[in-house]
């Protein structure tokens, strides 16, 4: 990575609660506004402003699930200035508010179990992903995190996702009708914090009872299109969610 953008993104992860703009990272890296966004994008495969949101509502998750503090005090300690904005940017990256996110883990379930779905009695009903991780640049010990994402508009159904400690399958259980789109990620060798390596597609259908097969290939963000801006904030942000 660029030594001028990854100081920004250490940056972002340090003092995401302040009023980071555009301008205020662009002066970071000592780029006009056009050129800094245009190569964070390449490098992350994120407008800046995404990645912050990423941060953002990771840390917020972290914060709901292992403090008492309320949901309005949670959204200032993250950096919003307003609460529906807060509940809105959360809402649409996770798929539940953040009252209800708490609440569903206060009943005995982790993020993380929450994310993979709830598995009951009716497998009929719903649908699954499953494949292999290829990944070309040796890391093969490097953990690989797998995501089913729905659509911007569909707040209903939160997102599911695994972890591979390896290249090599994954599975996705429990998926309910309707469309998704997948994202994978990885992180650097050396269990480095950004991700270096990740790969998007879609959109699937998933119907009952249906099991759609899908290899991925992890690539640089630079070359991996991104299918939903607002939802790939929520891949991108997987190895964090993970070691929450």
């Amino acid at each position: 990575m660029r030594p001028e953008i990854e100081g920004v993104v250490e940056a972002i992860r340090d003092r995401y609660d302040e009023d980071l703009s555009l301008c205020v990272l662009a002066d970071m890296a000592r780029l006009s506004c056009f050129h800094m966004s245009r190569i964070f994008r390449q490098e992350t495969g994120l407008p800046p402003t995404r990645f912050l949101s990423a941060v953002r509502q990771e840390v917020a998750k972290r914060k709901l699930l292992y403090t008492s503090d309320r949901v309005a005090d949670i959204s200032v300690q993250v950096g919003y200035s307003s609460l529906g904005s807060f509940t809105t940017r959360f809402t649409r990256s996770v798929g539940v508010p953040p009252g209800r996110f708490r609440r569903l883990a206060q009943l005995g379930q982790t993020a993380i179990d929450f994310t993979a779905g709830k598995k009951d009695d009716a497998p009929f009903a719903y649908g699954a992903f499953r494949g292999r991780v290829h990944r070309s640049d040796g890391l093969d010990d490097e953990p690989v995190f797998v995501a089913a994402i729905p659509p911007l508009a569909r707040h209903d159904r939160p997102a599911r996702c695994c972890r591979t400690e390896h290249s090599g399958d994954w599975n996705i259980e429990y998926v309910p009708e309707g469309t998704w789109y997948l994202q994978a990620v990885s992180r650097r060798s050396g269990g480095g914090k950004r991700p270096v390596v990740v790969e998007s597609v879609g959109p699937f259908y998933i119907a009952p009872g249906s099991v759609i097969t899908m290899d991925l290939v992890l690539k640089c963000p630079s070359q991996t299109r991104v299918f939903d801006a607002e939802r790939a904030t929520f891949g991108a942000a997987l190895p964090e969610l993970f070691a929450s």
